[in-house]
């Protein structure tokens, strides 16, 4: 049979080539051509979107670690029963939650960078945390974790900052535990009993100081916002066991000022506790179960946490 007398294969000539689809898509879809710029605009684009993510990672980080650190050094055995317990009262959650989504949200943008697909995901997320980690460290060397979390404290009403939950903790009368400032302090200096001590809700009290050591008196005349604890012996009368400085002021404390607090709260603790013992060792106490005036101080609760 004559190969020349073969008829053409009509179905693969009425077949449109590739470059002919191609021009009925553009032409049907309407496509424009998108210049190198607008190209390089996106890509920009996600980067800038990754490094926004890292920064708000960091303030997020540097707010949690001010918060971490303070409760480090915190008074917990005067307002919980172990450590745990006031570490699961005061954990900053929402700062918890912001860290983690912009660590994902910085991984995710960077994977959609031009050059996102040659790096491993571990890569991926270790350079964004690394970056938040260290912009974290930054800030926090600035105050900026402080200063953010005071700021939306007294900003926002539904956001619990750490000054307001001092505020809560310390503010509790009926648990031994006063804020505020002494309005007259020269009345300590020719008596044991203060006057015009104004705490956090307004309340007036007076303050019987004959526990206090010369160290607490001093700071208690200062005049300055303290913190009390000690114990109610009337509706109007506080007798106080311990002086603490406010440490919510203008200024974050330092760690070093956090640490002789903590370690302040410590000697006054054991002091008491340790009268108590001499006092029950004591042979000449007619009543061993009846509590003095001078020892109200050894028989508090938190005694019983102190170590």
């Amino acid at each position: 049979m004559n190969p020349d007398n073969q008829q053409p294969n009509t179905e693969i000539n009425q077949t449109p080539s590739t470059a002919v689809r191609v021009f009925e898509q553009i032409e049907r879809e309407a496509i424009t051509p998108i210049s190198r710029f607008r190209f390089m605009l996106s890509e920009w684009g996600v980067w800038v979107a990754w490094v926004a993510t890292v920064v708000f990672g960091a303030i997020a980080l540097a707010t949690l670690g001010y918060v971490a650190l303070s409760a480090n050094y915190a008074l917990y055995e005067a307002t919980h029963d172990n450590f745990l317990t006031f570490a699961v009262a005061v954990m900053p959650y929402v700062w918890i939650v912001l860290f983690a989504g912009m660590v994902y949200l910085a991984t995710y943008e960077m994977k959609n960078t031009k050059r996102g697909y040659r790096y491993t995901t571990s890569f991926i997320v270790g350079s964004s945390i690394l970056g938040t980690v260290l912009g974290a460290m930054f800030l926090h060397s600035f105050g900026m974790g402080y200063l953010l979390d005071r700021t939306l404290g007294q900003q926002l009403s539904l956001y619990m900052s750490m000054e307001k939950m001092e505020q809560k903790m310390w503010q509790m009368p009926e648990e031994g535990r006063l804020i505020g400032e002494l309005l007259e302090s020269e009345s300590l200096i020719t008596s044991d009993v203060a006057t015009n001590f104004k705490d956090g809700s307004g309340t007036v009290w007076r303050l019987n100081t004959t526990e206090l050591r010369p160290r607490d008196l001093a700071l208690l005349q200062l005049g300055e916002r303290v913190r009390l604890l000690g114990t109610t012996t009337s509706e109007v009368i506080f007798h106080v066991c311990g002086v603490f400085p406010w440490m919510m002021r203008e200024k974050a404390m330092s760690r070093h000022e956090m640490e002789e607090q903590r370690q302040e709260f410590n000697t006054v603790m054991r002091e008491h506790k340790q009268l108590l013992e001499m006092n029950d060792d004591s042979m000449g106490r007619q009543n061993p179960h009846k509590v003095l005036e001078s020892e109200l101080c050894s028989h508090l609760a938190i005694m019983k946490r102190m170590r």
